[in-house]
């Protein structure tokens, strides 16, 4: 490998990792040349584009269940292209892996935010929610048969777990399990030399 870092930061070599596209093609050496000339990207298409993103996905394997949970949640596309052609899909299918990932973290929050006996389901529609689908709080409640009022408390639990907390006047901060997955991230790239 050579000194040339590769990415900005973790989050940029895990965006690329899990958005890597197999259909990706090395372009012709003019074009590649012309990019380094005007300092353009780092070349990552075809296969050393596959190698960097398998490299990057194994070494997130040394991780924790729940970190590698975070961060496939935080970067997987939560959908893919579906070329089936019906309407029930609108050309777009859930990503299992993504759904997956969810599923665990949820799993994971209900036995460490207390009282959460019975609350799997909610828990995990508001972790869902949290890395971005679209359900409503009243969408959650609907589908999971309680009150909004609920979900807005556990909505509350859930993120102050994930994102952590602030200092205040009555206690120091403490940092979520969403950063130090992130933090945790961060140590393998910049062991791997990926990072500046």
């Amino acid at each position: 490998m050579s000194d040339e870092v590769l990415f900005k930061s973790a989050a940029d070599a895990l965006r690329f990792a899990f958005n890597f596209s197999h259909q990706q093609y090395d372009r012709p050496l003019m074009n590649r040349l012309a990019d380094k000339r005007l300092g353009g990207g780092k070349g990552l298409v075809g296969p050393d584009g596959a190698g960097q993103a398998g490299m990057i996905q194994r070494r997130l394997e040394d991780l924790p269940n729940l970190h590698r949970a975070i961060l496939f949640a935080r970067f997987l596309p939560r959908t893919s292209p579906c070329a089936c052609g019906s309407l029930c899909c609108s050309s777009q299918r859930k990503n299992l892996v993504w759904e997956e990932a969810a599923s665990a973290i949820g799993a994971y929050a209900t036995e460490a935010i207390p009282d959460g006996a019975g609350r799997y389901r909610l828990r995990t529609a508001l972790v869902r929610r949290f890395y971005g689908a679209k359900d409503t709080q009243a969408k959650i409640a609907d589908d999971v048969g309680v009150s909004l009022r609920t979900v807005q408390k556990e909505s509350a639990l859930v993120a102050n777990w994930l994102r952590g907390t602030k200092a205040s006047k009555s206690g120091p901060g403490v940092p979520g399990v969403d950063a130090v997955a992130m933090a945790a991230a961060a140590a393998l790239m910049d062991e791997m030399g990926f990072l500046t």
